[in-house]
């Protein structure tokens, strides 16, 4: 394969739910709103001629591995109503039904799955993961991208770098040192992004930074002996967090470079699709001319 684009669903599915009007109901009387919009946007992607893709859900908010070791992770969240979880079901249904290999798995996230097939496939071939969480940057190669569908916008390695003033392998320290307020993960208390990207920079990572606290006092950067003290005292938390920040790339999963291709959508089961969800109109049409 030449790319093997990897889609992050779950942040198009959420998009569609809060962005769509609540006014579309299938024959069960269920709102499917998100479904409507997250069809159109695999209908988009499907039209960009992609030959390789893999569309990766999250299971769940709270049965990840990182769950686990920090229960606080993620519990700033709201847990999906019954409603959406049924409209998130019907969205890998039509992932399916348009050709597309997907998957979501009980312990890992979304982002998991994909770092696992880019480390997996990327060998000789570019990676383009399309999302809008800046977070799976980490991810980037020399030569993949992270596609933005809805702006049209891509980032490279350097563009990560440049928003995040560390380089994408570094990103993981950067978090956990940061914190990230989206996913709960308070990192070293006091230190700000900006001040987190200065001493990733100057230390190299994470790890050396904690190996050596002391050090800091003599970094030159503003506040020196404080964040000395700071990560002293933090050294477990941090070292905690980072386990939480840094993507799973070896997930335990049995998929062949075949089982990527891009399917013929199936013409009858998206007929039956459209008929359930009550769409009519243009979003049909285009769901049974995709199978043409």
């Amino acid at each position: 394969m030449s790319a093997l684009h990897l889609i992050d669903a779950s942040i198009y599915v959420f998009r569609a739910y809060y962005s769509m009007p609540p006014n579309f109901i299938d024959k069960k009387g269920e709102l499917v709103h998100a479904v409507y919009g997250y069809a159109s946007f695999l209908l988009d992607i499907l039209a960009a001629g992609l030959t390789h893709a893999s569309v990766a859900f999250d299971e769940s908010l709270t049965t990840c591995y990182r769950n686990e070791i920090f229960p606080g992770y993620k519990a700033n969240r709201d847990l999906p109503d019954e409603n959406l979880k049924y409209q998130i079901a019907q969205c890998q249904r039509l992932t399916g039904l348009l050709g597309f290999h997907n998957l979501a798995l009980k312990d890992y996230e979304a982002d998991d799955i994909i770092g696992t097939l880019a480390t997996r496939f990327g060998e000789g071939t570019d990676i383009v993961i399309v999302t809008r969480d800046k977070d799976l940057g980490q991810l980037l190669r020399e030569n993949d991208v992270m596609w933005d569908f809805a702006n049209d916008d891509y980032m490279g390695p350097s563009d990560i770098a440049q928003k995040f003033g560390v380089k994408p392998d570094q990103i993981a320290d950067f978090l956990a040192l940061a914190g990230d307020s989206v996913d709960n993960i308070p990192g070293a208390p006091g230190i700000g992004a900006k001040t987190a990207a200065l001493l990733i920079q100057q230390f190299g990572s994470l790890q050396a930074l904690l190996a050596n606290p002391v050090a800091i006092e003599t970094s030159g950067i503003r506040g020196a002996k404080r964040l000395a003290k700071i990560i002293a005292e933090n050294i477990d938390a941090l070292l905690l967090y980072r386990k939480i920040t840094e993507i799973h790339c070896a997930v335990p999963m049995s998929i062949t470079a075949n089982e990527l291709v891009i399917q013929i959508p199936d013409k009858s089961g998206l007929s039956d699709f459209c008929r359930e969800m009550n769409f009519s109109g243009r979003l049909r049409d285009r769901l049974v001319a995709a199978a043409k």
